[in-house]
């Protein structure tokens, strides 16, 4: 045997001996396997803000004529009078007339909502007309898209308020913390 041959022979056998024997030689060690539950503290985010939502101003707007009442008087009532030129109406009777005066002068005859919602307008938009109309249907459209968003987040709630108060436990760990209860308001 030469000596590079020897030299293989001496790093080759312990490498079997010990890849064979799987380290047995050296003993075995008891191992201890244990579970038991460890507790996570959950951090709790903070619930966010409450929406705040504003009132938009809804304007139903008809091609009906407005009623311009007469002004009252100190007692509360509207007197009339025949018309100072003596004006006959259809069936050939004078037509009466407040005599007070109109509570709103400024309106012609025939004045309809359509007419003073256009005036108003109007005046907020600087004598240009600019509103948006939307259809019964669509409104109806709108008030069910509405009703569907408020069930979500009322079940959204219900969800977060089941998990604080299955995460939220007290210090000894054996109950619910005092105020983890949340109730709904239906």
């Amino acid at each position: 045997m030469t000596v590079k041959n020897l030299t293989r022979w001496t790093i080759l056998a312990p490498i079997l001996i010990l890849t064979i024997s799987g380290c047995s030689m050296f003993g075995t060690k008891q191992i201890e396997v244990s579970s038991k539950p460890i507790e996570i503290d959950i951090i709790q985010p903070s619930m966010p803000r409450n929406i705040d939502l504003k009132e938009p101003k809804w304007h139903v707007v008809s091609s009906a004529k407005i009623t311009n009442p007469c002004v009252k008087d100190a007692e509360g009532k509207r007197p009339k009078m025949d018309h100072p030129e003596g004006k006959l109406n259809d069936k050939g009777k004078v037509i009466r007339v407040c005599a007070l005066g109109k509570e709103n002068p400024d309106w012609p005859e025939g004045y309809t909502y359509l007419d003073k919602f256009l005036d108003d307008v109007k005046k907020k938009n600087n004598g240009d007309v600019i509103f948006f109309a939307i259809s019964t249907e669509d409104y109806e459209l709108m008030a069910y898209n509405m009703q569907e968003l408020r069930r979500y987040i009322r079940e959204v709630q219900e969800v977060v308020v089941y998990y604080r108060n299955v995460t939220i436990k007290t210090p000894k760990g054996d109950e619910d913390a005092v105020g983890a209860k949340v109730k709904l308001k239906d």
